[in-house]
């Protein structure tokens, strides 16, 4: 078993960007929860056991490089989730906004926001009707559409959804 406490790099900084550095890399594919968690242990896609003992502090993030060797080349690859993307139509109020932020933040989901996007995880594909529902005096404004992508919260909305 190869054993990790930190990740060596990350293939979408500079150093890594090169892709062709990083073509036979193996895969550890895990969850967002899962990339949470200091204790872990999973197979690669190429069915190398790796057991992840993180030093304190130290959280996975999607690209992480955790071996680099003749042996191994491993990269954490997060597996896509199902999100609801909010986006905000031109000409919306500053209110909406507001609104759109308290709504979403009573449910107390993580957040990304991308120019007039929010997006979010969900647990099901109903929710998207539970949030229509509940953005009812401001649906106007928005678009709702459901996908399944990487999610990667930002920085300072980055909370545990219960």
């Amino acid at each position: 078993m190869l054993k990790v406490s930190a990740p060596v790099g990350n293939i979408f900084l500079d150093e890594w960007s090169d892709s062709s550095k990083v073509g036979n890399f193996e895969r550890l594919k895990i969850s967002r929860m899962e990339m949470e968690k200091r204790i872990l242990r999973r197979r690669t896609d190429r069915g190398t056991d790796v057991g992840l003992r993180l030093d304190s502090g130290t959280r996975l993030r999607n690209g992480d490089i955790l071996a680099v060797g003749d042996d191994h080349q491993i990269v954490v690859e997060q597996l896509p989730e199902r999100v609801i993307t909010v986006r905000i139509k031109t000409g919306s109020s500053k209110e909406t906004m507001i609104l759109l932020g308290h709504i979403i933040g009573n449910r107390h989901r993580p957040i990304a926001i991308q120019e007039d996007t929010v997006i979010f995880p969900i647990y099901a594909n109903s929710e998207k009707k539970v949030f229509a529902d509940l953005f009812y005096d401001i649906i106007d404004h928005l678009e709702l559409t459901v996908e399944d992508r990487v999610f990667s919260p930002h920085s300072g909305a980055d909370v545990h959804g219960h």
